[in-house]
């Protein structure tokens, strides 16, 4: 896969990643950081994208890319569930879990648009 691609998918899906988190106003405090972060968390979908792609498969990159927001968020949600008691806490926790994960998927979205076979 030409590095080019490589660096044109990054772009956009640390792009994206920067815009869904100053959307959801988590990007103020310590900007240069969250910068950084998302810059990584953008490059390690984009290797992951770029080794998906290049060699292991062409399709399914929605499943590939759920599963990865999935397991990414599955280890906060007992925690948030557990400030509150019971199911309560699970439907309360649920909703901006999911949200974070259809983050991840369209990240993926555009990895596949950008990186995907030709």
């Amino acid at each position: 896969m030409a590095l080019s691609r490589m660096l044109l998918g990054w772009v956009l899906a640390t792009a994206w990643l920067l815009a869904w988190d100053l959307m959801a106003g988590r990007g103020t405090p310590g900007a240069r950081t969250v910068a950084a972060l998302v810059a990584g968390e953008g490059l390690l979908l984009t290797l992951i994208a770029g080794l998906w792609f290049g060699s292991l498969g062409a399709g399914g990159w929605w499943l590939l890319f759920g599963f990865l927001g999935a397991f990414r968020e599955w280890p906060a949600l007992p925690a948030a569930a557990g400030r509150s008691r019971g199911r309560a806490g699970w439907r309360a926790a649920l909703p901006g879990r999911a949200l974070r994960v259809l983050r991840i998927l369209a990240a993926g979205g555009i990895l596949a648009w950008s990186l995907g076979p030709a």
